[in-house]
């Protein structure tokens, strides 16, 4: 085999690690796709009902467990619970 075989190959198989790599993504994202239409119309915690508004799409959070087919969602208010809940439970273990 020479240098310019060797190199072919290695190109090759390059070029199918990427592509296999591309497909998985391809994959994962689709399913993702297919999760938002589960996404429900109001907050998963407080109930508060999602607005139709730019504002909201940009503040309020999605979270997706594809394991289990589930999607919430969560308003700013509930968000900021969350996160004061979880900075205190760090504080108190350190």
């Amino acid at each position: 085999m020479d240098k310019k075989h060797a190199k072919k190959i290695k190109r090759a198989k390059k070029k199918k690690k990427e592509k296999r790599k591309a497909e998985e993504q391809q994959e994962r994202l689709a399913k993702q796709m297919n999760m938002f239409d589960r996404r429900p119309d109001h907050c998963s915690a407080c109930k508060k009902d999602f607005p139709q508004t730019r504002e909201a799409h940009m503040t309020w959070r999605v979270t997706v467990r594809n394991t289990e087919q589930l999607v919430r969602l969560f308003c700013p208010d509930c968000q900021e619970k969350a996160k004061d809940l979880v900075e205190g439970e760090k504080d108190e273990q350190s």
